[in-house]
Order: C-alpha cells, then structure tokens, then sequence
C-alpha cells in the first residue's frame, strides 16, 4: 500500500534526511515488527527494524522488566510498527555507495 509515499516524500524533503522510514502506531506484542533505536555500550546507536519475535526477548534482556506494554495515553507501544516504507536521497546514497565501494554499515 503506497498512500503514504508523498507525504514521506515531502518529510525527508523538508528535513533534508539522507534515509526516512515509515512506521504505523503498533500495539503491543502485534506481530509487526518494531522500529528502535538499539545503543551500544559504547554510546554508538542506530535505529532499526526489530522482528516481533525479538522484540520482548531484547527488551527484558536490556532491563525493562515490563517488555512491550502499551502506553497509558495513547494506547499504543512505544515502538511504532514497521511498514517497509523507505525514502532515500539518491544524490546522497549514489555518493555514498561511491566512497565505499558499494558497502554500507548498517542498513535496515
């Protein structure tokens, strides 16, 4: 289903981002997967896809005992669902697969 494609077009114009990933409001424990933002140890970070299944088992690991419950307020997890939209500046990614040789770190 593309209907969101130019609004997530006029978004990733407007703030300039080199990579936009479209995420739907998600319940908790849904079999969606989970957009998050994942930080090393070392203070590196990147947000990423997490399949549903990985989602409590990665949550009660890194200290949150209650897992994926959904909010108080909004009645909806933290972690929106995963849609597999994804926006890419060219000029921007056709540079960058040119300064390395077509590898990139870390990709969705």
């Amino acid at each position: 289903y593309f209907a969101h494609h130019l609004a997530t077009l006029g978004v990733t114009a407007a703030r300039g981002a080199a990579v936009n990933m479209v995420s739907v409001p998600r319940k908790a424990k849904e079999a969606i997967g989970a957009v998050c933002k994942l930080t090393h140890a070392d203070g590196r970070s990147v947000v990423c896809n997490v399949e549903y299944n990985q989602l409590e088992p990665l949550l009660l690991a890194s200290g949150h005992a209650a897992g994926d419950v959904n909010d108080a307020s909004s009645g909806f997890s933290p972690y929106p669902g995963s849609i597999n939209g994804l926006m890419f500046d060219l000029v921007q990614y056709a540079a960058t697969l040119a300064a390395t040789g077509g590898r990139i770190d870390e990709f969705i």
